[in-house]
């Protein structure tokens, strides 16, 4: 069927009917798209210049991934009528995606020079105008924001009761120590410059500063505020052999901050790796070494006993099912050594895995999809050595199970409204240590 797709493109062309890209056919399809896609092109060649036929090829063209036979009709559907400027916008859109932002400028220039246009479609192509104009330039700023409220059943994180053994003997421990229940807001947020360096293997340097902060209304030790920087140049490895391997060396720096108080410092190095493995399955690795440098505070007076250094590695693969359905799993393992009380250090692996959902807009109808992704993480925890101070013959082993919900709601291309629920299970074999905690999340986020 592809074949005849394929021909019958080619005599479309020569009569200046269609493009040839149009042979491209649908990438992510399941067999009802499929199905669609064939009677909608079929269609479209018994009536190939009916603006109608025409558009609703490019829809389903669009949905399935075939972005070239999608710009084929719509470029079609200007040979038959100039004067459309939401075709020309959602071809710059098209263009974009397939990264041919000089392509997307000339389209989006005219929609925007174009006199009374609606307001919404002259919005979106300054908007794209923006991005593309972003994306033309060697030095350019991404990021993203995200502000909202969080109601936590163990804010604190503490054990389900004040009585627990220390040194063998039940203590009482604070009421402020025990698992408290608290809302609080949260912020975060991302800015990376990118600076291409113009090299063959599409070289670029890449700096992020990422930011964290909560702020609980009662429970205050459980406030945190994080900083991290990191840098380093991406490059195109393997040209010629792999279709799509990056390599990322990266210098890294964070500050971490609780009950806002300083609680550590560290800086470190990584190597990133991302492969594209298939056109639907890639892969991200990272290996880093950091030194942890503790930091002792009226709140934590002898929190300097914890420095040492982490070691660490992690992967993940992507997998793309359908257009609409994608798969993930991961797997990490660290290591960290404190300088002099073995009774810190640790090793901690883990393995995880989810998928997300992309479904049309059910509330509002619009043309951005709704998502729904889900997550599992298991991580087991063991300590090299028993710690006197809190049992001295058992050597402490946690652990952890952390499960998430998340529904997300774009308003528009940039932002999105995330509802999000969650559990985090901690098992300890030292009762201190072990707690549960379920949380709520809703925010905003937008992008830049």
């Amino acid at each position: 069927m592809r074949r005849l797709r394929q021909l019958a493109c080619v005599l479309l062309f020569l009569f200046g009917l269609a493009s040839p890209t149009l042979a491209q056919g649908p990438v992510n399809a399941t067999a009802d798209q499929e199905r669609e896609y064939d009677a909608a092109f079929q269609e479209m060649l018994r009536k190939p210049a009916d603006l109608d036929v025409l558009f609703k090829f490019a829809t389903i063209a669009t949905k399935t991934g075939d972005y070239e036979g999608a710009i084929s009709a719509l470029e079609r559907m200007l040979l038959v009528n100039p004067d459309l400027p939401r075709v020309r916008l959602e071809l710059a859109v098209l263009y974009y995606r397939l990264g041919s932002y000089e392509i997307a400028r000339t389209y989006l220039e005219t929609v925007v020079a174009t006199a009374n246009i609606p307001p919404e479609v002259k919005t979106r192509a300054e908007q794209y105008l923006a991005e593309v104009n972003k994306r033309n330039s060697r030095s350019r700023f991404v990021g993203e924001v995200f502000a909202g409220v969080r109601y936590q059943s163990n804010a604190n994180l503490g054990p389900p009761t004040s009585n627990v053994m220390l040194a063998g003997q039940t203590v009482n421990l604070n009421q402020q120590a025990v698992g408290t229940a608290d809302w609080g807001v949260v912020g975060s947020g991302y800015v990376r410059h990118i600076y291409d360096l113009g090299t063959q293997d599409r070289g670029q340097l890449e700096t992020q500063l990422t930011g964290y902060a909560n702020r609980q209304f009662q429970v205050s030790q459980a406030n945190v505020s994080l900083l991290d920087l990191s840098s380093g140049p991406r490059f195109q490895a393997f040209q010629g052999i792999f279709e799509d391997i990056s390599i990322k060396p990266m210098g890294l720096l964070s500050f971490i901050w609780v009950n806002d108080q300083p609680y550590y410092g560290s800086y470190g190095s990584a190597v990133e790796v991302g492969s594209l493995l298939t056109s639907k399955l890639r892969n991200t690795s990272l290996v880093s070494y950091r030194r942890l440098l503790y930091q002792d505070s009226w709140y934590l007076p002898a929190n300097n006993v914890y420095t040492g250094n982490e070691y660490s590695a992690n992967t993940t693969f992507q997998y793309a099912l359908t257009d609409v359905v994608a798969i993930f799993a991961n797997t990490n393992i660290q290591r960290f050594l404190a300088d002099s009380f073995q009774q810190y250090s640790y090793l901690v692996g883990g393995v995880g895995g989810g998928m997300q959902f992309r479904f049309p807009d059910p509330l509002f109808k619009s043309d951005l999809p709704w998502t729904i992704s889900l997550s599992a993480n298991v991580q087991w925890w063991g300590y090299d050595q028993a710690d006197p101070i809190v049992d001295a013959t058992t050597v402490r082993q946690q652990n952890d199970t952390i499960l998430n919900i998340t529904l997300g709601i774009p308003f528009d291309d940039r932002t999105t409204l995330t509802i999000s629920g969650g559990r985090f299970v901690r098992n300890a074999n030292i009762p201190l240590y072990s707690f549960e905690n379920n949380s709520f999340l809703m925010g905003v986020s937008w992008r830049f």
